[in-house]
C-alpha cells in the first residue's frame, strides 16, 4: 500500500514538474557539471551531518539523559547549521557572494566553533 502511494505521488510529482519546466526559460549555465559539482558538495554536507550525529552520541555515551541531552541537542543543532554556512560558501551559483560568507575564519566561525567547544564541554561535565 505505501508503495503504491508513493508511486502515485512520485508520478503526479513528476508530471506537476516537467509541466511548470516547461514553461521556465532555460539557463545556460545550469550545465551537467553544474549538477555535479552540487551533488558532490551536498554529499559532503550530508555526511557531515553523520558525522555530526556519531561525534554527538560518542561525547555523551548512549546511557545519559537530562541536561547533557539537552546540550548535545543544541550541538548537533549548532553543527548542522555550520555545516549549512559552508555548504553555502561551496555550492556553485551564478551570483556573487557576500563578502561575511566568504571570508573564513570570520565571525561566523569564531562564534560557531565556540558555541560548539562550549556546549560539547558542558555536555561532557553534566
Amino acid at each position: 500500500m505505501y508503495l503504491l502511494v508513493t508511486a502515485i505521488l512520485g508520478a503526479v510529482g513528476w508530471f506537476l514538474f516537467r509541466r511548470w519546466r516547461r514553461n521556465l526559460p532555460v539557463d545556460p549555465r545550469l550545465t551537467a557539471a553544474y549538477w555535479q559539482k552540487s551533488g558532490i558538495v551536498l554529499a559532503v554536507y550530508l555526511l557531515s551531518i553523520l558525522a555530526g550525529a556519531g561525534v554527538t552520541r560518542i561525547m555523551v555515551g548512549f546511557n545519559r539523559s537530562g541536561w547533557a541531552d539537552l546540550l548535545m541537542v543544541a550541538f548537533f543543532a549548532v553543527w548542522v547549521l555550520y555545516g549549512a554556512i559552508w555548504l553555502l560558501r561551496f555550492l556553485p551559483t551564478d551570483r556573487p557572494h557576500p563578502t561575511w560568507l566568504t571570508r573564513s575564519r570570520g565571525w561566523i566561525d569564531v562564534l560557531a566553533l565556540l558555541l560548539l567547544a562550549g556546549l560539547a564541554a558542558g555536555a561532557r561535565m553534566l
